[in-house]
């Protein structure tokens, strides 16, 4: 859940490199840039200052989101 947090998180309000939230969560953004789900990339040979999510950090976003929703409207789900 945490790698999602991240996702969701670079996606409705990108953080700064040295934000407390980049910081407190170093090895889950670690992770998901490793993974090039996130970004700070701007342009070819330019950087900025905040994490952006990338299209494919988009499409995990979107298969947990699914199966979120699923998890959520099941009905029988005891949760």
């Amino acid at each position: 859940m945490a790698l999602y947090i991240t996702l969701d998180r670079a996606w409705r309000s990108p953080f700064t490199v040295k934000s407390d939230f980049a910081r407190e969560g170093a090895l889950h953004v670690a992770i998901c840039a490793s993974e090039g789900f996130i970004t700070n990339k701007v342009e070819t040979d330019s950087w900025g200052r905040k994490w952006l999510i990338t299209e494919v950090g988009m499409e995990v976003k979107k298969e947990v989101d699914d199966v979120l929703e699923k998890i959520l409207h099941d009905p029988n789900n005891s949760a």
